[in-house]
């Protein structure tokens, strides 16, 4: 980008406000307009695959609340997505594991299940975790079963809701599609155009040495498909891809980049950009060149317009490869002529040969990418590899250049940047076996917050769980994450200092100050059943306890630091908070 275009762009982040209290941001790339008008419709947040959001997120002064939603039938999922507004505000949480569609809400108390929908009864040859939001509550996922001599085909499921207008209606499926009607082989990969339709990849096969790709509409009609021939030794799917403004998406090999080009009759190969992803590299059971989605950076007439992915090399770099080439662009000596530059990213190692040591893709906003070290969907070591880095493309000198690096945080995910309270959110964990989340300065990388989530627990029935998920925003500034078996809200709470005491012929709390056990009376909720909590000073859950109708419950204390705590009270909609002095023994 050329120096008034670059003055422009400053001069419309500079006037925008900081907190954007819509779906769609000022500062995205050109709007899907079939995806749904919801926070995050699909994976990696839009069509571009940017994982950025204007949502303003929490604050390293807001209170935070950890809720969670434990045990879900049929694993993790690395995804949960939002719906669009119901009639009521409210909206719902999609997730998709193994074996089920799950719809989720928040209903002030709780995450509750809505509903869920089995789709795969045979999940251990493989299984698909994307979903698609689309207009008027219409959603897509998939099961990329294969296996010819079982007579398994990949199928793409078309559900909605049984009541459009009802949050909490069961979920129904519209219509499936199974590919194996047309011979189309495994497909692991799929996305919604500018057209609305669905587009998909195939995973390839070595016997024929082709690969396909294909486009459906949203009533299952099958547009077009292409074959074509893949390199020796070329693995075809590993990732997701992205889908522009032109309908052309991006499809990111071990040997090579591919543009396809859909002209809204037929699917085509525009160009392919050469590229050895493997190279010195981990060649295990998930280490399949580069772990990454490529992400689209920069979109308009006379502005650079990018591709950012890592490879898969034993010292990582971030590449940029054009999408447009520049009037003026001659290319470097030995590359693909659409090879625009690469950086090492400097605390990016390869721990082991089972996964690529950047697995998470690129979060972009605007010219400015943040990229985090991986550590493994598989559960990993508490002494793990730390790195978060931030580049910037110089759009003077058409290079990367590297604004900080930090290899303090473990991050273990797709990386969230919010434009709203200019923080980079992901979660990791420890040497002290505990996952924490984090909030990093976008300008600078410092610590803007660190909160305890909990303890690591087992394969699959641990709550704080990473496994390269992403992070979502909602309108009110909460985060939502998926875990192991369970899905996580990091909730903003108004200050509890604000919160004027109940009197205490409601509620009683004693002894207070108390040294060790307290007991909580309440007549409040008489012959109710009510919800015990107790939170620090600064939000973190520190006790929980469902109870069946009791006037009181005792609770110890005494392994608690001296300071402030907050008593929580739940029946219903009806919350009471009190405040509890702990003293030093």
């Amino acid at each position: 980008m050329k120096l008034h275009v670059l003055l422009h762009f400053a001069l419309v982040l500079f006037t925008l406000p900081s907190f954007c209290q819509t779906s769609f941001c000022p500062n995205d790339p050109p709007r899907n307009p079939y995806l749904a008008d919801s926070p995050y419709p699909t994976y990696h947040r839009n069509s571009y695959a940017q994982a950025s959001t204007c949502l303003a997120g929490p604050l390293p002064s807001d209170n935070l609340l950890i809720k969670a939603k434990k045990q879900i039938e049929g694993g993790t999922s690395p995804w949960v997505y939002l719906s669009d507004k119901y009639p009521n505000g409210e909206r719902v949480l999609y997730y998709s594991n193994a074996t089920h569609v799950f719809k989720f809400i928040d209903n002030g108390d709780d995450l509750v299940t809505v509903d869920s929908l089995r789709i795969d009864f045979d999940p251990i040859t493989s299984f698909g975790w994307n979903f698609l939001l689309t207009k008027d509550k219409v959603w897509f996922t998939y099961d990329p079963k294969y296996n010819p001599d079982r007579n398994q085909y990949t199928r793409i499921f078309k559900l909605t809701d049984a009541d459009v207008t009802d949050p909490y209606s069961e979920i129904v499926m519209v219509d499936r599609l199974n590919l194996g009607d047309y011979g189309i082989e495994k497909v692991n990969n799929f996305n919604l155009n500018y057209n609305g339709e669905l587009v998909f990849t195939s995973d390839g096969n070595e016997a024929t040495g082709r690969a396909f790709a294909g486009v459906i509409d949203q009533d299952f009609n099958l547009l077009d498909t292409l074959s074509y021939p893949m390199l020796p030794d070329e693995i075809v799917s590993h990732n997701a891809f992205p889908i522009d403004e032109n309908n052309s998406f991006y499809r990111l090999t071990t040997h090579r980049l591919i543009k396809f080009d859909w002209d809204g009759k037929e699917l085509s190969i525009d160009w392919q950009a050469y590229y050895d992803f493997v190279n010195d590299g981990p060649t295990g059971s998930f280490a399949e060149g580069s772990g990454t989605t490529p992400t689209l950076m920069g979109w308009g007439e006379g502005n650079d317009q990018l591709i950012v992915v890592a490879d898969g090399h034993a010292n990582n770099n971030l590449i940029a490869f054009w999408r447009e080439l520049p009037p003026d662009w001659e290319g470097k000596p030995g590359r693909d002529i659409r090879f625009a530059d690469a950086i090492s990213i400097p605390f990016a190692v390869a721990s082991n040969n089972t996964f690529q040591s950047i697995e998470n893709s690129p979060t972009v906003f605007g010219y400015e990418v943040a990229i985090a070290q991986f550590n493994g969907f598989l559960g990993y070591d508490c002494d793990n590899v730390k790195g978060v880095q931030k580049f910037r493309w110089d759009t003077t000198e058409d290079k990367f250049v590297l604004e900080w690096a930090t290899n303090d945080v473990n991050m273990n995910g797709v990386l969230l940047y919010s434009e709203g309270s200019n923080l980079l959110y992901g979660s990791g964990k420890e040497a002290d076996c505990n996952y924490y989340y984090y909030a990093l300065d976008w300008d600078d990388g410092s610590l803007a917050f660190k909160k305890l989530l909990g303890p690591e627990g087992t394969f699959l029935d641990d709550p704080f769980y990473d496994a390269g998920s992403n992070n979502i925003i909602d309108d009110e500034g909460n985060i939502y994450f998926p875990g192991g078996s369970s899905l996580i809200k990091l909730e903003k709470l108004q200050d509890p200092l604000a919160v004027a005491e109940i009197p205490t012929d409601v509620v009683t709390i004693y002894p207070n100050p108390t040294t060790g056990h307290v007991n909580i009376q309440n007549t409040a909720f008489a012959n109710k059943a009510w919800k015990l909590q107790i939170f620090s000073s600064t939000g973190t859950s520190l006790f929980e306890k469902n109870i069946s109708g009791a006037p009181q419950y005792e609770v110890d204390i005494s392994h608690l630091a001296a300071g402030i705590y907050f008593v929580v009270i739940t029946s219903g909609d009806q919350v009471i908070r009190k405040k509890l002095v702990k003293e030093r023994q």
